[in-house]
């Protein structure tokens, strides 16, 4: 499913009208049914069935009125509110507000501050409160009357859906313009937009539904937009169904390079996600004090013990026997709970000149990569990195905050620069690919914020790696599938209690929930 700010989707509109024929009043009409649909749904749960909808005078407040004579049609109590001069309206919105008014039903302005204690009453006494004040255009701070009725709406204990995006989320990044409605369900039109999905805009939007108003199809194709949300269906055609008549060599060997003193933990659960995402066979190269240590945990993984640095540290003398191992492997992974050396740098130079197979960087050397980045390219194979935010500060040098606040276009220059495939971790997974597509992820929860959730997720990558699966499809698979296995985790045990070990053992159930085997 693609993913768009409103820029793009102000042009999508244009689009449809223009080059399809299709009028904007019909276009209103079919966003303000998709509202009522929901409504409906809403109201069905609850006794109080008055309903206040609060509109701009733009598009969006168009759509509002659209589903308040849906609902006046169905029977249903509601009031319409409009913030400003109703002069101003736009010109589809307006001819349904002429409707509304041969119809009698109940609509005002309001134009001053004093209308705002008795709009808040009725907002209070309602069931539901319908967000119809701002769409995708917003990209000014909220000021003065409208920054009091959403306060109004705010203070409320009503349920409160909102039409397309929480009014005041900027639609192009999810920033807060000052205030925003925080909403209980966000019925988004047509397509999803950034700020619906981007944190802190993701917070304000409760529960989101995806409604179709007759865009077509070939239009959103068309228009070849960069970026896309990932589905479970976009999952399940990426992970093969298995035939009968195979063997363990027909899903791949995977080869991990992992693990120090007091980090084989990382190690463990690497190597575990690797098994359980479906690699056939799995080699671990670890120092050799640790290696009985691995032995007794991971009896399905083959060990390969190696000299060392310094004690429990991997060390760059027996890097022939690292490639050789290597070479007959289908994917190489390198980096939970390795150690931050400077021989490690020297390790990853070596692999990176001989690898002819794909490579997943993770944790301490991607912290090696902070001082030498130059060194990717010399990856002659697909490289993928699954950098948290404060690795991918280290790895570019741009401070946390901002990462943060602009974390789609981060990962996607950094992935063009270095010609490599870029995990993103966090809130909304990003994984952004060198031919500019992105893809955000919104399975997973708090839960997951817990030491090793990236190295189970490091595993994963490689696991769906060594079977086949395309280097930028086993990115897409392997967070959508944590994630997923993080919420089954979190369903059973709670947000608070859960570990990492907890997403390998539910990893299983989560390609069982998609490949329905």
């Amino acid at each position: 499913m693609k993913v768009v700010d409103g820029i793009e989707m102000k042009k999508l509109d244009r689009k449809a009208m223009e080059e399809y024929g299709i009028p904007g009043v019909i276009l209103m009409e079919h966003a303000g049914m998709a509202v009522t649909e929901e409504i409906l749904k809403d109201l069905a749960h609850q006794e109080n069935k008055e309903i206040v909808i609060v509109c701009g005078t733009g598009n969006n407040g168009g759509d509002g009125v659209v589903a308040a004579r849906h609902l006046h049609q169905k029977g249903f109590p509601v009031k319409v509110r409009i913030i400003g001069d109703i002069a101003r309206i736009s010109e589809d919105a307006k001819i349904n507000c002429d409707i509304l008014k041969k119809l009698r039903v109940d609509i005002k302005t309001i134009i001053d501050f004093k209308d705002v204690p008795k709009l808040s009453e009725e907002l209070s006494r309602c069931g539901v409160i319908v967000d119809a004040i701002f769409g995708t255009g917003l990209n000014k701070e909220v000021q003065g009357l409208t920054r009091e009725v959403i306060l109004a709406v705010n203070r409320t204990n009503t349920y409160v859906l909102s039409i397309d995006i929480p009014s005041g989320v900027r639609a192009s990044d999810g920033h807060i313009c000052g205030i925003a409605v925080k909403a209980d369900k966000t019925v988004v039109l047509q397509l999803p937009k950034i700020g619906n999905i981007q944190f802190p805009g993701a917070d304000y939007a409760g529960e989101m539904v995806v409604k179709d108003i007759g865009i077509p199809h070939e239009a959103i194709e068309k228009s070849n937009f960069p970026i896309n949300l990932i589905t479970a269906d976009m999952v399940q055609a990426i992970l093969p169904q298995r035939r009968k008549d195979t063997h363990k060599g027909n899903y791949g060997k995977a080869y991990i390079v992992a693990g120090s003193t007091g980090m084989t933990g990382a190690a463990m659960l690497t190597c575990e996600a690797v098994l359980r995402s479906g690699a056939g066979l799995l080699k671990v190269a670890i120092p050799q004090s640790l290696n009985n240590i691995m032995e007794v945990r991971l009896t399905e993984a083959i060990t390969v013990p190696l000299p060392e640095l310094k004690k429990g540290v991997v060390g760059i003398s027996d890097i022939e026997k690292i490639i050789k191992t290597m070479q007959e492997s289908d994917v190489i992974a390198v980096g939970p709970g390795s150690g931050q050396t400077r021989e490690l740098e020297e390790v990853l130079r070596n692999i990176f000149e001989a690898a002819t197979i794909p490579i997943v960087l993770d944790a301490d050397a991607l912290n090696a990569l902070a001082h030498r980045q130059e060194i990717l390219k010399l990856i002659k194979s697909a490289a993928v990195l699954t950098p948290h935010t404060g690795e991918m500060s280290r790895l570019t040098n741009i401070p946390v905050e901002e990462i943060n606040r602009n974390r789609i276009q981060i990962a996607l220059e950094f992935a063009k620069k270095w010609n490599v495939i870029l995990i993103l971790k966090g809130a909304r997974t990003i994984v952004a690919s060198p031919d500019g597509k992105v893809f955000v992820n919104t399975t997973g929860n708090p839960g997951m914020a817990t030491a090793g959730s990236g190295d189970v997720l490091t595993g994963i990558v490689t696991g769906l790696l060594a079977q086949g699966i395309q280097p930028i499809k086993a990115a897409i698979a392997a967070v959508y599938l944590h994630g997923v296995a993080g919420d089954r985790a979190a369903a059973r045990l709670g947000e608070y209690g859960l570990i990492a070990g907890d997403i390998v053992l539910e990893l299983p159930y989560a390609i069982k929930e998609i490949v329905g085997k």
